[in-house]
């Protein structure tokens, strides 16, 4: 073996598992150092990048030592071991609340949420805030609280973590929506631990009128989008207290019950989910100066799903952004439930240069409650006459009667739970899935809904039934109403109307 060339060496290691490296390090003491060497894990790592969450940028891989990478790979082989597996031991966070002090019809959290995988997030509807140390997955579950609030007169409703993944951002509204403010925090995302829990600090407060709901907020740009109405919605910065009001589109009158479900700002354009459309619209200039000047004036663009769907839950990625000389791209995945037909997951791509458009390309379906819709390429024979063909792209598939009542994605899109009970079942189950193909390339190789219809390219893959598999039951009286999972820790997160946490 030391006869063989590094380079030689290399290439034939890189055609070898990690158990089989592992082995080779504990032959003798030439092949234990070649099994330290950095280009050896660089050379697993690209070769075994589809398991990674997020394959690490070239500048994230530079700093990284030959045993950081070797953990990254490690820990995202044991996550895709166990990530279909059930989920038999789970962790009480937090306890239920079997207080009266609030109104029965109010769950008792609002937002749960995996934090840079090292932190756990609650927001709950008591004026709580709650954000626990999470370890690593290697060692027996551990949960530390690390920034613990509560206001009886301001009520936590959305979050943000910047960019460099440094800073959360919380905001909060007045109990009677006259006023909301910003609260951040400042994170650690190394592994060692912090001996004192940091305080909440104030960045900014600003009025708000009429009573509007805080859709979302985004901690680099510093600002909040706000709406209480299905005819526009408002753009502040809590910074300098610029603000605009953005009028929706309404091209029909079934747009007055057209909800908004979720926002998010990618570049100069907002994006806006709502019950049966997905819409961008550009951020007014003068509210901030991140996102750059413009000579061109950008076009409002809109998508409205082809069926007769409504979503009234979904839960995004984060968004990915392509920035060079030729263009300009934004992209994220999202996982909507319709309550009669299901749930779907779609990738969404919002080009901004050279020319703009949205598109959504339909990734996966799971049909339930009725008679549910699927992809018509599983259920329709090949020679079928074009006049026989039904006019939107569904068949029908088989009942399968499931009610949904949380679902969450991962930051990076790549796992998803949701919880689901049957109408002839006394428990609820956790439900996991894998997104069944690369969402970076989605755009490329899915059929794309544009305006209404569905357009498949000769040679693209369609749509399939997302495989899931049952990790965990739940008795019928923990009524769960929010859920998140962690792409890189594999980690599930669920929680009751009353309050309860669990890790699972």
């Amino acid at each position: 073996m030391q006869n063989i060339p590094v380079e030689l060496q290399l290439h034939i290691a890189g055609f070898l598992d990690v158990e089989t490296v592992l082995s080779l390090r504990k032959t003798c003491t030439s092949l234990s150092q070649f099994t330290r060497s950095r280009s050896l894990w660089l050379c697993l790592i690209y070769r075994m990048s589809h398991i990674l969450p997020r394959p690490p940028s070239e500048s994230e891989i530079a700093t990284l030592s030959a045993l950081q990478l070797e953990r990254l790979l490690k820990t995202a082989m044991h996550v895709e071991q166990v990530w279909l597996l059930p989920r038999k031991n789970t962790f009480l966070v937090k306890e239920r609340c079997d207080s009266d002090d609030i109104e029965d019809s109010i769950p008792r959290i609002r937002y749960l949420a995996f934090v840079s995988d090292h932190y756990l997030l609650s927001l709950g509807s008591e004026g709580k805030i709650n954000l626990w140390k999470i370890n690593n997955v290697f060692a027996p579950f551990a949960a530390e609280i690390f920034v613990t609030y509560a206001s009886s007169t301001w009520y936590p409703c959305a979050y943000h973590l910047n960019t460099a993944g440094s800073v959360l951002a919380i905001a909060l509204t007045h109990v009677e929506l006259v006023a909301a403010r910003i609260l951040t925090i400042s994170l650690n995302t190394s592994s060692s631990s912090e001996s004192i829990s940091p305080l909440l600090v104030t960045r900014g407060e600003f009025s708000i009128f009429p009573p509007q709901v805080i859709r979302a907020i985004d901690a680099d740009l510093e600002l909040a989008l706000l709406s209480n109405t299905a005819l526009s919605f408002e753009v502040v910065n809590w910074r300098t207290k610029a603000q605009a009001t953005v009028a929706l589109r309404a091209n029909d009158p079934g747009d007055l019950w057209n909800g908004i479900t979720a926002m998010r700002i990618c570049g100069p354009y907002i994006l806006v989910f709502r019950m049966h459309t997905v819409e961008a619209y550009p951020l007014p200039s003068h509210i901030s100066s991140g996102v750059g000047e413009r000579s061109d004036i950008l076009p409002q663009l809109t998508f409205r799903f082809p069926h007769t769907m409504t979503y009234r839950r979904v839960s995004l990625t984060k968004t990915t952004c392509v920035d060079n000389n030729e263009s300009q791209t934004y992209g994220l995945s999202a996982l909507a439930n319709d309550l009669f037909h299901g749930i779907f997951l779609f990738y969404v791509e919002l080009v901004v240069r050279p020319s703009p458009s949205l598109s959504v390309s339909p990734l996966g379906v799971r049909p339930m409650a009725i008679a549910s819709p699927q992809f018509i390429a599983a259920q329709l024979p090949e020679d079928l006459p074009p006049s026989l063909t039904p006019p939107v792209p569904f068949g029908t598939l088989h009942d399968t009667r499931s009610f949904v009542s949380a679902c969450a994605l991962g930051d990076y899109g790549r796992r998803g739970i949701w919880v689901a009970r049957s109408r002839t079942s006394m428990i609820r189950t956790v439900v996991a899935f894998t997104n069944p193909r690369d969402v970076s390339n989605a755009s490329r190789e899915a059929q794309v809904w544009s305006n209404g219809s569905l357009q498949a390219n000769v040679d693209s893959e369609r749509p399939r039934l997302i495989d899931c598999q049952v990790v965990h039951d739940i008795p019928l009286q923990d009524d769960i109403t929010v859920c998140a999972v962690s792409d890189t820790t594999g980690r599930m997160a669920v929680g009751s109307w009353t309050g309860s946490i669990t890790i699972l």
